[in-house]
This record gives structure tokens, sequence and C-alpha cells, in this order.
């Protein structure tokens, strides 16, 4: 091979390793445009140092830039941003990936910017990121505001009515089979004599187990009881 003819493979070479380069700044540019522009809040969260990454939906639909995230403590953005009644929900979420053997998690919380008093409605899932052997190390999440994306009152309050369902019948679901007996027929309306005749037991069974029902359940009346039962299904 004469060295004019190397001279002319070495420079096609560079100018196909170019054109790949040139292809591949394209690529990431227009990958970086989609994660920006996207209409939802992604970020990606280390079960123990927290948010290490969002996307500039996030900053903006919620005031803090990632250089402000990164110097608050992990669960420091959350308490800021999330609203009280709904902490749960991302305190769940790292406990969900630190033990995590099931599907991804999910769940409706309320978020607010730092300047705004009032909280949005946002649905927002978790996927395993980063893994180190059978560890979750990372998460990535999505979260949309249902503000923007429900058209009307309706689909909204439709969409909360049925998170709260799913919640509900998750609560049931801790229950003993005697206790969902006794909720079902307390859902129906039977007094406490009624119910020890039908299953056979003592009328302070009956008030023991309404105790223990309405104790893991978390409500503090017979009426919100039997409304919560009966949202997830029951009676």
């Amino acid at each position: 091979m004469t060295d004019i003819t190397k001279k002319t493979t070495q420079k096609e070479e560079i100018e196909l390793l170019q054109q790949e380069i040139d292809r591949l700044k394209q690529k990431c540019a227009l990958l970086e445009k989609v994660v920006n522009e996207v209409p939802a809040n992604i970020y990606v969260s280390d079960l123990e140092k927290g948010v290490i990454w969002c996307n500039k939906t996030n900053e903006e639909s919620l005031g803090y830039t990632l250089g402000d995230i990164l110097q608050m403590d992990a669960m420091e953005y959350m308490q800021k941003i999330v609203h009280p009644e709904d902490l749960n929900i991302p305190e769940d979420s790292i406990g969900h990936y630190r033990s995590f053997e099931g599907p991804e998690y999910g769940g409706l919380f309320r978020a607010r910017h730092k300047d705004s008093k009032e909280y949005k409605w946002y649905m927002g899932w978790a996927k395993a990121f980063k893994r180190e052997g059978n560890l979750v190390k990372e998460i990535i999440c999505v979260d949309v505001d249902m503000s923007q994306q429900m058209s009307t009152d309706k689909q909204l309050t439709e969409a909360l009515k049925e998170n709260l369902k799913f919640k509900n019948k998750l609560l049931i679901g801790n229950l003993r089979k005697r206790e969902i007996e006794i909720l079902n027929l307390i859902c129906q309306g039977k007094r406490t004599k009624a119910i020890a005749d039908a299953l056979f037991i003592s009328t302070n069974t009956v008030s023991t187990h309404r105790k223990n029902i309405q104790k893991k359940l978390g409500t503090s009346s017979l009426a919100d009881l039997v409304s919560l039962a009966k949202e997830a299904g029951l009676g």
C-alpha cells in the first residue's frame, strides 16, 4: 500500500469517525431536550442520599435547582415540597426498594413550588435504576402534575377516589379473616348481638374485634369505619 493510499484510508476513517461523533452529539442533544421538555418531573434518587439528579421541569415546577437539592439532607427536600400528610409516599417508596422483590412503586401525593402556599396533586411512579448485586441503590421517579393533565374536575375526583379505594383495600388486606367477616357484617348494618349470633361467638369477642379493627384501620368512629370499608368494596 502506497503512502498516498494510506493517507486516503486514514482520512476516510477520520471522516467516518467524525460523522459518528456528530450523530452521537445530535442524539444526546435530542435526548437532553426530551428529558428537559417532557411535562413531568423526572429525578434520580439515591436511597441513602436522596435526590441526586433532576430535569429542568422538576426545577421549574418546584422552584429548587439541582444545586439547591444537593445541599439538602435526604428527606429535607421532600419535607419542603411534599404535603405533610403525604410524606409517607416518599418514605414508603424508599422502604419499598430497600427490600425490593415485587412490583414497582407508585402513588398520589401533593407537592408545591417553594414560592407557593398551594399544593398540586401529582401521580408518581418509581423504578429501580441502579443495583449493586440484589440491592437497589438508586431509583428513577416520574411525577406528573395531575392539575395540568386532567381536563375536568370530575376526572381528578374519580382518580383520587380510585387511589383511595386502592389504599383502603391495602388496609383491609392487613386484617385477619375473622376481622374481615365482622367488618363485612358491620357494613351490612348488623348489630353486635346479631354478629355474635351469626358467627357463634360472644358479644364481648365481637366488641374486642371491632376495637382491634378500628385500631388497625385508624378510624375513630363507627361511621368512619363503615365508610372506609365500603370504599374498599365491603358490605
